[in-house]
């Protein structure tokens, strides 16, 4: 950005600001009026006592306006358009609490405004006036004369008037600066959501932001791993296709399958991100767990991958929520095994010791370092969520990932 660019909008800024003050001191001067009229009724003599009460009255009517929703909502308009803030729009029913931010910002709004307009109209004429008059020799007469007029007390002589001034008037600038300046502030927090609302909000975002990365480790991990197999199979097909046609054909039907689980998983991931809703507890209980690693185990080996699994009975029945994000950790070292690995063979190892359950997955390979791709990050935050360790490593040609969960569930922290 150029400096004349920045000056622009500085400048325009600037002018915004102002004009939202002018919008306030436009709104006061009624307020202002009225206020007069009641003061003068109160001071003179001989006005009847109903009369008196009737202007407090009217006073009180016009409150109302600071009160209605339509002026909160206008403010709201005001303050986005003018002054560039994203004030957030509360989305439940305005509680008296909402109400009453919002008057006080009605309030600040009109009085700010209200004293902008002062001096303009009354304060900076009469400086100029008595300047004027002074520069010209006349001693500041006229404007003493002007000013003694219109306030009609105790009269003042023009060196008074012209301190007088000079104050006001630095007072009234800095005022409107210092208003203009905290206008964006406080009109987002007088006319935005309450920080009870702010919270909700946060929350509701952090949950769907949890939800969206879970989807995408969820797709991630079984649309890999589906093409990946699928890949595999389709090799092994082309190459049995015409020695072994009954292999072919036992290739493509586990093609089909691992497709189809795919697809249906991607399904319910776009649905959800479509409707913007899920049945999570049923699509949950559809879910694999850790007892159905036998069953990856066979569907690796099916094709053409030896898988040498060794799982005891306690991690077999771990709880449903547990074992299901067990399983996506196992399928993913599976799949970078399938990938990576130097021979057709993996270690899979699942059991509970010590109150953990502990994963271990070792292949030989020929990479030289893990890459931490968006397959190991998935994992890594799933074990972070449950409160374990994730380690992935290469060491002698040997790739190894190891994991420890909690079977209890997180206790302290959050694993690394």
């Amino acid at each position: 950005m150029t400096e004349r660019t920045r000056a622009a909008s500085v400048a325009s800024t600037a002018w915004r600001r102002l004009l939202v003050l002018l919008i306030g001191g436009l709104v006061a001067l009624p307020y202002g009026a009225i206020a007069i009229w009641v003061l003068s009724l109160w001071a003179a003599e001989g006005v009847p006592a109903y009369v008196r009460w009737s202007s407090i009255a009217i006073v009180v009517l016009l409150i109302i306006p600071a009160v209605l929703p339509v002026t909160r909502a206008l403010e709201r308009t005001v303050a986005a358009q003018l002054l560039d803030t994203a004030i957030v729009e509360p989305r439940r029913r305005a509680t008296l609490a909402d109400t009453a931010r919002g008057a006080l910002f009605f309030a600040g709004h009109i009085a700010s405004g209200g004293i902008l307009i002062l001096g303009i109209a009354f304060v900076f004429p009469l400086a100029a006036i008595l300047l004027g008059d002074l520069a010209a020799g006349g001693g500041g007469s006229e404007a003493t004369e002007l000013l003694n007029d219109v306030v009609a007390t105790i009269p003042v002589d023009p060196a008074t008037v012209l301190i007088g001034c000079v104050i006001v008037t630095a007072l009234i600038v800095a005022f409107s600066i210092g208003a203009g300046y905290l206008l964006p502030w406080y009109a987002a927090l007088l006319l935005g959501p309450s920080r009870d609302e702010v919270r909700e909000l946060e929350d509701a975002a952090a949950r769907a932001q949890r939800r969206r990365g879970s989807l995408a480790r969820d797709v991630h991990d079984s649309v890999g791993h589906a093409l990946t197999v699928s890949t595999m199979q389709a090799t092994f097909a082309r190459h049995a296709l015409e020695n072994d046609p009954d292999a072919a054909r036992a290739a493509l039907v586990e093609i089909e399958r691992v497709s189809r689980g795919a697809v249906a998983e991607l399904d319910y991931v776009l649905s959800v991100l479509r409707d913007g809703h899920e049945s999570r507890e049923e699509h949950a209980r559809s879910g694999r767990t850790l007892a159905d690693v036998r069953q990856l185990a066979d569907e690796t080996r099916a094709a053409g991958f030896d898988v040498d699994l060794r799982m005891d009975d306690l991690a077999a029945t771990l709880p449903a929520s547990l074992g299901r994000e067990a399983y996506r950790v196992v399928q993913e070292g599976i799949t970078n095994a399938l990938r990576y690995a130097a021979t057709p063979h993996v270690d899979v190892v699942a059991v509970v010791s010590g109150g953990d359950l502990v994963i271990r997955i070792e292949n030989e390979t020929t990479a030289v370092r893990v890459v931490d791709g968006r397959g190991l990050a998935g994992a890594r935050e799933r074990v972070a969520m449950l409160g374990g360790t994730f380690s992935a490593r290469v060491e002698d040609g040997t790739w190894r990932l190891t994991v420890h969960v909690p079977v209890a569930g997180p206790t302290s922290g959050v694993g690394v």
